[in-house]
């Protein structure tokens, strides 16, 4: 979540108050290019793409991620495109609304942007009744949330419904996912982080069980947009997702050593111990090695 006003950068060149895309990194912007120019004339056969293709191939894109471990996918029923993550958690707003959702201090921000007085959970005082969304990985420290394995056992004795909003799991590294466990309902993510795809927004949402709401039937008479679709699958067949991973995560731990940054477990960001908060590092990554 960022204005024209917030996307400030400090003396050094990190970003301030927001998380810069990769998507001017070179390779990914050519495809951009090929993909509009048709080059080659390989963009014209994804015209015919359909949404279990899209689907299908994300999966196994994601399943042969060399940096982190998903397991339990096969147990979600039912699989919907979505045009980004936001999609997905609009929705969960729309079906519960914000005050029967319970959220963790340091997560996404955009709940407060919505309701600037909402009253953040901590592990203590989560409640049944109430579905909790919770970043995997969590915004604040780009690595699992630091009481994670107590949230999840927790919310397995109280019957609570947990969502996974996974935007940063593509680009994460050394971070393994269970979604068998029980109170694990919903989970979503999207390209715009490894791909640099913010300007295309798609993803897919996977549920338990099934459910009848707007991204369903947005589904079912496919009126989510097919160049969407099209540009997606046309960047999962030319980059494994883990693209980001392989070209900048040495350099990454180059950049937090040398300005004594702690490192998480993405390529999003860094905890600034002098700043007291996280610092976007994109721009400095791409400068550096395009």
């Amino acid at each position: 979540m960022t204005n024209q006003q917030e996307r400030q950068l400090d003396q050094h060149g990190f970003a301030e108050n927001w998380v810069p895309p990769f998507s001017n990194d070179n390779d990914l912007l050519r495809a951009r290019v090929d993909f509009f120019q048709n080059t080659n004339k390989k963009s014209i056969s994804y015209i015919t793409t359909e949404y279990p293709d899209f689907i299908e191939r994300f999966e196994k894109s994601l399943l042969e991620h060399k940096h982190i471990n998903v397991t339990g996918l096969e147990l979600f029923g039912q699989k919907d495109v979505i045009t980004g993550c936001q999609h997905f958690l609009d929705q969960m707003i729309l079906t519960y609304g914000l005050d029967n959702l319970q959220v963790f201090k340091g997560g996404y921000p955009y709940y407060k942007k919505l309701k600037p007085d909402l009253q953040h959970v901590e592990l203590e005082n989560i409640m049944s009744g109430k579905p909790l969304i919770l970043e995997f990985p969590f915004s604040r420290t780009g690595d699992k949330h630091p009481q994670y394995d107590q949230i999840i056992k927790k919310a397995n004795e109280l019957g609570i419904d947990v969502y996974l909003d996974c935007a940063w799991l593509p680009v994460g590294w050394d971070l393994d996912l269970d979604l068998t466990e029980r109170c694990i309902k919903g989970v979503a993510m999207s390209l715009s982080k490894c791909f640099g795809l913010h300007w295309n927004r798609i993803g897919v949402r996977w549920l338990k069980h099934k459910t009848i709401d707007t991204i369903s039937i947005e589904n079912k008479y496919r009126m989510v947009s097919y160049p969407n679709v099209m540009i997606g699958k046309y960047y999962l067949d030319r980059f494994e997702m883990d693209h980001l991973i392989e070209k900048y995560k040495e350099p990454y731990l180059e950049l937090c050593r040398y300005h004594d940054l702690v490192p998480g477990k993405t390529i999003m960001n860094a905890y600034s111990k002098q700043k007291g908060h996280s610092v976007g590092v994109a721009n400095l990554l791409l400068n550096k090695h395009d």
